[in-house]
């Protein structure tokens, strides 16, 4: 299982960090190494989600069943609502091999190990997975019962369902021993760097501007490309 970057921020540190948040049942926030690249993720009690790469001003709002990409050209900030464009990504990246989550797991085995990431002990276990091309691949997981930890892997797996209209992340989860399913690391793909359980700022969540839908962005670059023609 291998995730790979390559995509524009936000959306591609949303496809890429491998943690966080819509049904959560407390608020709390994380700094994952994903893809190569520290995303910071957070999200309210039963409420929004907000990632952001380290690098990056611009970052992805999921609220409800939206999702929106905010960029900003200077000061002034873009909100699109692209929940349509994150679904055909998904789908897009689930037609090729090794990219974001397999799509089964096949065998999950405790090695007997403990490896503490971000300062939480879990245990180590051997994942047989498939891939969308149907490939076999062995990889390994930190998983642990802190519940902070599961409660952030619970709800960002949700969230990339519920974005991407596929089930994927489900099945991750229920191939995961009942007793430990929050995850600290995912082979070399996702490492949990740091996490807390207070709750975020309820600013960060907030649209900084009216949303446009790409369809009507779309719609006005093509008015705009028709008047300099004539």
């Amino acid at each position: 299982m291998h995730l790979k970057a390559g995509l524009h921020a936000p959306l591609g540190a949303f496809l890429l960090a491998a943690t966080l948040p819509i049904s959560a049942l407390a608020g709390g926030s994380a700094t994952v190494l994903a893809g190569g690249k520290t995303t910071h993720l957070a999200w309210q009690t039963q409420g929004a989600v907000r990632v952001q790469q380290q690098s990056s001003g611009n970052y992805l709002l999921v609220r409800g069943d939206k999702a929106y990409s905010v960029t900003y050209q200077g000061q002034q900030p873009l909100v699109m609502e692209v929940g349509g464009l994150l679904q055909g990504l998904g789908a897009l990246a689930q037609s090729r091999p090794n990219q974001y989550l397999p799509e089964q797991v096949d065998q999950v085995k405790d090695l007997g190990k403990r490896e503490t990431v971000a300062g939480i002990a879990g245990h180590v276990y051997q994942l047989t997975v498939t891939d969308t091309q149907g490939k076999r691949h062995i990889t390994d997981a930190v998983l642990t019962d802190d519940p902070l930890v599961v409660n952030m892997s619970d709800t960002y797996l949700h969230t990339m369902d519920t974005l991407l209209g596929a089930s994927t992340a489900q099945k991750l989860t229920a191939a995961l021993p009942a007793q430990r399913r929050g995850i600290l690391r995912l082979g070399r793909d996702f490492t949990l760097e740091s996490i807390s359980g207070s709750e975020p700022a309820a600013s960060q969540f907030a649209l900084p501007a009216q949303p446009t839908q790409l369809q009507n962005l779309l719609q006005g670059l093509q008015g705009l490309t028709g008047g300099q023609a004539r």
